[in-house]
């Protein structure tokens, strides 16, 4: 016969632990059901039948780093001729179906006068990337599907350049986006124009540096490598990941843009990741209001305040946190000078005061890029003044091919006491359709 279990072994059972992840696990998917519903109601309402402008579907997202922004890049590049009929075959193709893509390679080399090993980096990168516009095409409604696969590989046993810094005691990263991860999602979301043009959201897997702190020069496949300046390491972004966010434009100039992302994200593994975050609800928010006086022209002229808050990373043990970020960006004829500047109390990020100014400039009518960029930061609990330049010049070889030197002047590297100055020497080359 059983027996009837006794009071310690039914406390045994009962397990707070499990209950409160049962709670949010509960929470999370009543959260995304709804949002799910609100979403798909969205796409049954908001879509008339009339076709509108084309001008007027700009949504809040095309930043320059996004897909949207990279691929009308190489599309604009690709007017120059040397692939003319093959994007003439991709236009026709988006034009029967809805669906656009492109491809990239690039790889990038980094070596250092260091007396550190290793003091040298290189990586490759693979991307495929596009948008499926199954609704809406044509009108300030448009609804699209944006996917983004990529692999990212150091050369055989060298470094990545994304992990020399850290390696070298550098407070920051050298090189933002040439690691060696592998295979990712890096992209998977949803993408809805809506209110006659006015407003936008993404939901799905997202990265957020594609759409915070944004100007023209914060891309690192084309313009400057280093975080300093195409985004700040005063933000503690995380990977790619189920995330969602919305803009609204409060009138022709004034735009603010709200959202959140899965601070525990691993674009390796977004199954594994989506399960993480219903179990910890550990996510990163951010909150910005932003001034242009051309909405076309956002990423040229504007100025950006942004909020952000960071939950506490239980895993991997780091706290919660907090910060500010501010941009402001202009052009002049063929300048684009730029200022930022962060502040961040903890949450885990590489510098927790920095400032940034620099400038970009179009040579060769436009055809071509040149940068330069200073910045100051001091890492947390540290107190060393942390200086860094960087200076690039992009040479588009053709329209489908480009080939950019860099150099990366370091004083006094936050992390490494023992090193006062630190020359980086880069090579990055671009393969693009």
């Amino acid at each position: 016969m059983s027996q009837a279990p006794d009071e310690q072994s039914m406390q045994g059972a009962f397990d707070p632990h499990c209950v409160c992840v049962a709670m949010r696990r509960y929470v999370w998917c009543r959260w995304l059901r709804y949002t799910l519903t609100v979403v798909c109601a969205l796409l049954a309402t908001i879509f008339p039948a009339e076709v509108r402008p084309e001008g007027l579907s700009r949504d809040g997202f095309s930043s320059p780093k996004s897909v949207l922004g990279t691929l009308a890049a190489t599309s604009d590049q690709q007017d120059l001729g040397g692939v003319q009929a093959y994007r003439d075959w991709k236009n026709g193709f988006e034009n029967r179906v809805g669906l656009t893509f492109g491809l990239e390679e690039m790889a990038q080399y980094l070596g250092t006068d260091s007396d550190l090993t290793p003091s040298d980096a290189a990586s490759n990168v693979f991307r495929l990337f596009g948008t499926w516009t199954a609704s809406g095409r044509g009108t300030p409604y448009a609804g699209a599907l944006v996917f983004k696969i990529e692999n990212r590989s150091a050369f055989g046993s060298h470094l990545s350049p994304q992990a020399l810094g850290p390696s070298l005691g550098y407070a920051g990263l050298f090189s933002s986006t040439f690691s060696d991860a592998g295979w990712l999602l890096t992209n998977l979301y949803w993408r809805q124009v809506f209110a006659d043009g006015r407003g936008s959201f993404v939901i799905g897997q997202v990265d957020v540096t594609d759409y915070i702190d944004i100007n023209n020069l914060a891309n690192p496949w084309t313009a400057f490598t280093n975080l300093a300046f195409e985004q700040l390491p005063t933000v503690p972004a995380p990977s790619q990941g189920l995330g969602a966010a919305l803009q609204w434009r409060l009138s022709d100039s004034w735009a603010i843009l709200a959202g959140f992302a899965d601070t525990n994200a691993d674009p390796a593994d977004p199954v594994g990741s989506a399960r993480t975050l219903f179990d910890t609800g550990e996510t990163f928010k951010h909150f910005g209001i932003g001034w242009a006086p051309d909405w076309d022209n956002r990423y040229d002229q504007s100025v950006q305040l942004t909020f952000w808050q960071i939950d506490q990373r239980m895993q991997a043990g780091v706290p919660g946190g907090y910060g500010v970020s501010f941009l402001a960006s202009g052009r002049q004829d063929a300048w684009r000078p730029f200022f930022r500047a962060g502040y961040a109390k903890d949450g885990g990020t590489l510098l927790d005061r920095s400032i940034s100014v620099g400038t970009g400039y179009d040579a060769r009518d436009g055809k071509d890029l040149a940068g330069v960029g200073v910045n100051w930061g001091r890492a947390p609990g540290n107190s060393r003044n942390q200086f860094t330049m960087e200076a690039f010049y992009r040479w588009d070889v053709t329209d489908f091919f480009q080939i950019t030197p860099s150099v990366q002047l370091v004083t006094n590297p936050a992390n490494d006491p023992t090193t006062e100055n630190m020359v980086v020497l880069g090579l990055r080359v671009r393969a693009h359709f």
